[in-house]
């Protein structure tokens, strides 16, 4: 007998000026299974996700909830119809606490009017707990990773009922610890009837946790099949209307191992980084390895001087250079792609040519002034190079879906032509196609005689694109692969949980 879905919509379409997002949307969700939902991106799928958590509350066509037709007007529509959200990109507000942003308009209170904080403390506690998290409740969200972030919002949506969790790319920023605790905690909301829509560019999770999967392109259903017969073929094919030729990353790389670029000697600050020496070659892709809280980003933001050492050296081209603040950092030719592109890669209420620009107006200007005409050329040119999908380079960054938001914080580190370029996490929210493509834009960076950091927290990720790779447990550096394309997984996390051992 067929199993009547939690969620369908019929026909859902929704415009913007000049661009159809989404045209004629069929999709359905049943109780206890997880749908992933596929696509490039701009293919429709945060659109979709928008309008089912009631962001978007004018759209065309039908959605029924248990049978039912209901219209979603905003986000407390949604809740009153059962379906929460884990957002791609942090719905956090920074200036308040961990217990506080989870339990934002749901608090307990006491006598009906006030809020019982001792309460609030401990259902966050749990929640947290259940995750397998190391998170006080009391912390204020600023001070968090963008890992721990993501963990804050997977809690934030777990602490209230609901029949439909939408997980949009879930375990972008967090270890594969995490992951397990977050899949464990997936296969328990499935036993309980909860219908869960997954958006991941991780092929390799669909295996492990879907039930179906439906590719969107160009707004549009484009298939729809059980995910035992989900191939990575077949759904790249469907994502991008062909298959992927992946020649250009087969090709092993050899970078000047005698001429060394940048060198971090005993670095320290707090627990976080605890004597971390490395040295980075010119031509050279370095991968950072370990688990959530090991002290990678940590340790980059140190060598862009977005926070100060305690201790120990940096040194540029074998001298040693004292960087009082990033802009220091980017005079000395040091370029970083933070893990956060909201937050801190981008101004999201200025427009694509703002962004690209903001790092090196000086190369657009003349005098005091700067040269539109210049300025829309270079825009228009990494717009071109980097595939960003826009019909206007003065469009506002923060209209731009997840993945071409970051194509535009490359492009602006990209223009300044820094010398040695910090990547944190690239790839997060990007798909599978625009992932490839900044990978082979990396490695061609790398053979331009770049040298570049890459951090990543997704291990066969970093083992492809990587020359050689930094692991770091608990603030130390635990060991070193020399020969990335042939490591291991298993000894890449053997360092990662602590060992020291190098290959």
């Amino acid at each position: 007998m067929e199993v009547s879905p939690v969620l369908a919509t019929a026909g859902l379409g929704k415009s913007f000026p000049g661009v159809r997002a989404l045209d004629d949307f069929t999709f359905d969700l049943r109780r206890g299974e997880v749908h992933c939902l596929l696509g490039e991106n701009g293919a429709g799928k945060s659109t979709f996700i928008k309008i089912l958590s009631g962001t978007f509350g004018e759209y065309d066509g039908e959605i029924r909830v248990g049978g039912r037709v209901v219209r979603i007007t905003s986000p407390a529509e949604a809740k009153r119809q059962r379906i929460a959200t884990i957002h791609q990109e942090f719905n956090l507000v920074p200036a308040m606490t961990v217990e506080e942003n989870i339990l934002l308009g749901a608090e307990p209170r006491r006598l009906g009017a006030f809020v019982d904080h001792s309460a609030a403390r401990r259902k966050a506690a749990a929640l947290l707990n259940a995750l397998g998290v190391d998170i006080g409740p009391g912390e204020q969200i600023r001070n968090l990773t963008a890992a721990q972030r993501q963990m804050v919002e997977i809690a934030k949506a777990l602490s209230v009922e609901c029949d439909v969790l939408i997980l949009d790319e879930p375990t972008a920023s967090i270890s594969k610890r995490e992951v397990d605790e977050l899949f464990r905690i997936i296969a328990e909301l499935k036993r309980r009837g909860t219908g869960l829509i997954y958006i991941s560019h991780r092929l390799q999770e669909i295996a492990e946790i879907a039930d179906r999967v439906t590719v969107m392109r160009d707004g549009r259903h484009i298939t729809t099949m059980a995910a035992s017969d989900a191939s990575s073929e077949r759904i790249i094919e469907a994502m991008v209307g062909r298959s992927l030729d992946t020649s250009e990353m087969a090709a092993t790389r050899s970078a000047d191992r005698e001429d060394v670029v940048l060198s971090a000697r005993n670095l320290s600050r707090g627990r976080k980084v605890k004597d971390v020496s490395f040295d980075l070659r010119r031509g050279e892709i370095l991968g950072f390895a370990g688990l959530v809280g090991a002290g990678r980003t940590e340790t980059m933001r140190l060598l862009f001087a977005a926070d100060r050492p305690e201790s120990g050296d940096i040194l540029l081209n074998g001298r040693p250079v004292r960087l009082r603040s990033p802009q220091d950092a980017v005079r000395s030719g040091i370029g970083y792609l933070s893990e956060d592109r909201k937050l801190e890669g981008l101004v999201l209420g200025q427009s694509i040519a703002s962004n690209i620009l903001l790092a090196n107006l000086r190369s657009v200007s003349r005098g005091i002034f700067v040269s539109r005409g210049r300025a829309a050329r270079v825009s228009r040119d990494f717009v071109k190079k980097l595939r960003i999908a826009t019909p206007d380079i003065e469009k506002k960054a923060g209209q731009l879906s997840g993945g071409n938001q970051q194509k535009v914080v490359i492009a602006k580190w990209l223009q300044t032509e820094c010398s040695v370029l910090i990547f944190d996490e690239p790839s997060r929210g990007i798909d599978v196609n625009a992932r490839r493509e900044i990978h082979v834009l990396i490695r061609a960076l790398a053979d331009a005689g770049k040298s570049i950091i890459v951090v990543s927290s997704d291990l066969p990720e970093l083992i492809q694109v990587s020359d050689r790779i930094v692991v770091m447990s608990e603030g130390r550096v635990t060991g070193e692969i020399e020969t990335a394309r042939t490591a291991r997984q298993t000894d890449v996390m053997a360092l990662m949980l602590g060992g020291e051992r190098a290959g």
